[in-house]
Order: C-alpha cells, then sequence, then structure tokens
C-alpha cells in the first residue's frame, strides 16, 4: 500500500485566494463551461497543496490545483474526495488531511 505523500504547507493570503479563483473561473469559462460557479466555491489546502472547487448548482463543476512553485493552475480530472465537502462561506476552508473518518 503507497504511503500518503504530504508537502509543506502553504500560506495563502485572502489577496491570493481571491486571485487563484479568478483566474479557476477565468479557466473554467475559457474551456467552454457554461455554468456559473456559486458562492460556495472556494480554495482548500489538503495535506499542503493548494485546490480551487468550483461548485455550481449541479456539484462540482471543476477542481484546479495549483503547483507549488509558481501557482500555474492545473484542471484535474480525478480529484480527492475530501474536497468536494462544500464549506459554509465565512469558513477558511483548509483540511489538514488529520481528520478522523
Amino acid at each position: 500500500m503507497p504511503i500518503e505523500q504530504t508537502h509543506e504547507p502553504l500560506k495563502v493570503n485572502n489577496i491570493q485566494r481571491a486571485d487563484l479563483l479568478r483566474r479557476a473561473c477565468a479557466s473554467w469559462f475559457k474551456s467552454g463551461g457554461i455554468d456559473v460557479p456559486s458562492e460556495a466555491s472556494g480554495v482548500k489546502v489538503r495535506l499542503g497543496l493548494v485546490y480551487v472547487v468550483l461548485h455550481g448548482a449541479s456539484g462540482v463543476l471543476a477542481v484546479y490545483r495549483a503547483r507549488t512553485d509558481n501557482g500555474l493552475l492545473r484542471r484535474m480530472k480525478r480529484w480527492p474526495a475530501s474536497i468536494e465537502k462544500v464549506t459554509p462561506p465565512g469558513s477558511v476552508g483548509n483540511d489538514t488531511g488529520n481528520a478522523a473518518k
């Protein structure tokens, strides 16, 4: 069984979160997406990796992962199930992966 790799946690401030979300939305529409991302969309950190999750009325529209070195967004075909959960709009949305299941 492979050992789950953890990365050095990144500190993402509110300005960087807003920029990542804006860029992910732009990428979503540029790739042909027609559904509008909802307010539940946001940035989540899981095991040191930064993800941008775009939620729509029907569920998850897309998930992008930000590279740790330059912040480049890459759309994921498969993503960790724990980042699909919708967090309340006022919460930070960090998931360290250490929560009991």
